[in-house]
């Protein structure tokens, strides 16, 4: 079979990997202050077991992707660079997990802040981050495996999400063997 070459010049062999795709916040970290939200990169903790049950799956071969709505930057609560240091922290406390990650900052129709304010693909349930991320591992040289991937969440949009984009999908509790909030 000939190779098909990406626009980076990535020769694409013809093979396939699946995804592990996650949720971030109520997922994989939470609020080390018991906030609601994370309030900042010194409150971001990762769950017990979250990283070497993620690591499973990339040493099974599996991209990891993250998927997060951070509506906060609609509604002014926080702002994008702010998120970006919550997001650098999470990197610093699982170092080499991501693969890709992805945020979307709008909340169509209710956030306060223009133009976030307005409908967006990325922001799930509909799934934008996903096509983003699907597109950036071809540039890299890998074709995504959907059918062979999973969806871990912990909100019912993370679950409407895998449904539209008809990959399997499992509760961050039942993943990664915690109880139930």
């Amino acid at each position: 079979m000939q190779g098909v070459r990406t626009k980076n010049g990535i020769l694409w062999n013809g093979s396939t990997v699946p995804v592990l795709v996650l949720d971030l916040d109520g997922t994989i970290r939470y609020s080390k202050n018991g906030n609601k939200f994370i309030e900042g990169p010194d409150d971001v903790a990762i769950y017990d077991g979250a990283e070497a049950k993620i690591k499973e799956y990339k040493y099974k071969g599996f991209l990891i992707f993250g998927a997060s709505n951070q509506a906060g930057v609609a509604f002014g609560f926080k702002t994008h660079k702010q998120v970006m240091a919550e997001l650098d922290a999470t990197f610093e406390l699982l170092p080499g997990v991501f693969d890709s990650v992805k945020q979307c900052y709008h909340h169509g129709g209710e956030g306060t802040s223009f133009p976030l304010n307005k409908r967006s693909l990325l922001r799930k349930p509909d799934y934008g981050m996903l096509v983003l991320m699907e597109s950036e591992a071809f540039e890299s040289g890998y074709l995504v495996d959907w059918d062979n991937s999973l969806f871990v969440g912990d909100r019912p949009e993370d679950q409407e999400c895998a449904i539209n984009a008809r990959i399997p999908f499992m509760w961050a509790w039942d993943f990664f063997g915690r109880e139930k909030p």
